[in-house]
C-alpha cells in the first residue's frame, strides 16, 4: 500500500516538474533589441514589398535564398490570396527611437538557432503576417573587435596630446570608460547598419477566419473525392470493354491474292497427277480396246493388229 502511494506521488511530481519545463523561455542564441529587431523586420519587409518587376527577376535569379523567399512571399500574398495593397510602415520607422512597441502587433520567439520576429500587416482586404527569422551575425563581431582596438588607439593618441580619461569621460557625459566605449561601439554599428543578426527567411502568409478554413478545407475534400470518383467511373468503364477484346481478335484475317507465277505452278501440280496414268492398267486396257474398236470399224476389215497397238501415255484434250 505504501509503494502505491509512493508511486502517485513520484508521478504527480514527475509531471509537475515537465510543465515546468515546458514554460521555461529559451535563451537567445545571440543579443538583441525587442524594439530595434522588430523595426528591423519592418524594413526588411518595406524594402520588398515595392520591388519593380525588373528587380523582382533579377532577386528570383541571382539573388539569396532570404531574398527569393521574400519576394515569393509577397507575389503569392499579393497574387493568390488577393490581400490588397500592405499597409505602410513608413510611419512607424520614422519615430526612430522614440518607436513604441504597443503601436504594432509584434511577437518574438527565441529558439537555440534562430530568433523569429512576427508582424501584423493591416492590408487592405486581408490581414497579413510577416514571419522572418534572424540568425547570428559573425561577421559583427569581427567588426566589434576591429572598432574597438581602433577606439582605444584613438584614446591612446588623446592621453599623449594631454588629456586624461577623466576629461574626456567628463566631457562625453560617462562615469566609466567601459560605458563611453559600448557606447560609441553601439553608434558606430547602427551607423553601419550593422547587426549582431542576419535576415534568413521570411515567410509571408495572410490571415484567414476559422469558418473561411473550414470552407477551404471541406471544399479540398469534395474535390478531392470527386475526382478519385471519377477516375474509378473511367477505370470501371475501360474494364467493361474487355469483353469485346476476344471477338474483335477473333475476326478472320483477309488472305492475300496469290501471284500469277504461284498460280500457274498450283494449277500445274494439280493437272500432274491425272495426265500420268500410266500404272493404271485397267484404264489403259479400257482405251486400247476402245480405239482398237474404232479403228476397226473405221475401216470395216479390222487391219490394225494389236500386238501394233501399243499406248504409251494418255492425256486430257484441251477445250
Amino acid at each position: 500500500m505504501k509503494m502505491k502511494k509512493f508511486l502517485v506521488l513520484f508521478s504527480m511530481l514527475a509531471v509537475m516538474f515537465s510543465l515546468t519545463g515546458c514554460d521555461e523561455e529559451v535563451e537567445a542564441p545571440f543579443e538583441y533589441d525587442g524594439t530595434e529587431i522588430v523595426m528591423d523586420a519592418m524594413e526588411e519587409f518595406q524594402k520588398y514589398k515595392g520591388v519593380s518587376d525588373e528587380y523582382k527577376g533579377y532577386y528570383l535569379s541571382s539573388g539569396t535564398v532570404y531574398e527569393q523567399s521574400a519576394i515569393k512571399g509577397i507575389d503569392q500574398a499579393v497574387n493568390n490570396d488577393k490581400v490588397g495593397e500592405f499597409q505602410d510602415y513608413s510611419e512607424y520607422l520614422s519615430y526612430g527611437e522614440l518607436f513604441n512597441m504597443n503601436l504594432v502587433d509584434a511577437n518574438i520567439e527565441n529558439t537555440e538557432e534562430y530568433v523569429s520576429v512576427t508582424i501584423l500587416n493591416k492590408a487592405e482586404k486581408r490581414d497579413v503576417e510577416i514571419t522572418i527569422k534572424y540568425v547570428e551575425n559573425p561577421e559583427y563581431y569581427i567588426t566589434c573587435d576591429q572598432i574597438t582596438q581602433e577606439l582605444y588607439a584613438q584614446l591612446d593618441q588623446m592621453i599623449a596630446m594631454g588629456y586624461t580619461v577623466e576629461d574626456l569621460l567628463a566631457f562625453a557625459g560617462f562615469d566609466n570608460l567601459d560605458d563611453f566605449m559600448d557606447n560609441e561601439l553601439h553608434y558606430y554599428m547602427k551607423n553601419q547598419g550593422i547587426e549582431p543578426y542576419i535576415p534568413e527567411e521570411m515567410v509571408v502568409s495572410a490571415v484567414y477566419s476559422k469558418s473561411e478554413l473550414m470552407g477551404q478545407a471541406g471544399m479540398n475534400t469534395l474535390i478531392g473525392m470527386g475526382t478519385v470518383f471519377v477516375v474509378l467511373i473511367f477505370i470501371s468503364f475501360i474494364i467493361s470493354l474487355f469483353k469485346y477484346l476476344p471477338a474483335l481478335f477473333a475476326k478472320k484475317t483477309k488472305v492475300p491474292e496469290p501471284k500469277k507465277e504461284e498460280a500457274k505452278a498450283a494449277q500445274a501440280a494439280s493437272v500432274a497427277p491425272a495426265e500420268n496414268l500410266m500404272n493404271d492398267a485397267e484404264l489403259v486396257a479400257v482405251i486400247t480396246a476402245a480405239i482398237y474398236a474404232a479403228s476397226g470399224n473405221a475401216s470395216g476389215s479390222g487391219a490394225v493388229s494389236k500386238d501394233t497397238l501399243v499406248v504409251r501415255s494418255i492425256r486430257r484434250a484441251k477445250k
